[in-house]
């Protein structure tokens, strides 16, 4: 058997145990409160730090190519990727002071126009491959 395959019968053999686990430890953990912020906290970090160097990865990927189609496509596809992240920044802690209202405008023109990129990016490379 493959390994995924060993996953799939490890993930079905266990959701029995799972459901018919003592009911006070699922209340248990489904109660977990985190006063402290920290795992909250250290969420947000790593999707921020994680987004901006992906982002970055792409980004230079696409640079190292020196033009081309390829190198279009993931110039494309880094300035979309890009714009996601930064939508994703209008929604931290850290800037709530502005409006509400700005800010929700500013989040879902930033996703629009990442997915666009991105819908451009992928639209580039499929008419690459087709031969178009």
């Amino acid at each position: 058997m493959s390994p995924m395959k060993y996953i799939v019968v490890f993930c079905v053999a266990a959701l029995p145990m799972f459901a018919l686990a003592a009911g006070d430890t699922l209340v248990q953990l489904a109660q977990f409160e985190d006063n402290s912020k920290l795992l909250e906290s250290l969420s947000l970090w790593s999707t921020l730090i994680i987004a901006f160097v992906t982002s970055g990865m792409v980004w230079v990927g696409g640079r190292t190519m020196r033009g081309g189609v390829f190198g279009k496509v993931l110039t494309y596809f880094s300035i979309g990727m890009t714009l996601v992240f930064l939508g994703f920044v209008t929604e931290v802690p850290w800037v709530q002071g502005f409006s509400p209202l700005y800010l929700k405008l500013a989040h879902s023109s930033l996703y629009i126009l990442g997915y666009i990129f991105m819908g451009l990016a992928a639209n580039k490379l499929l008419r690459t491959v087709k031969g178009i």
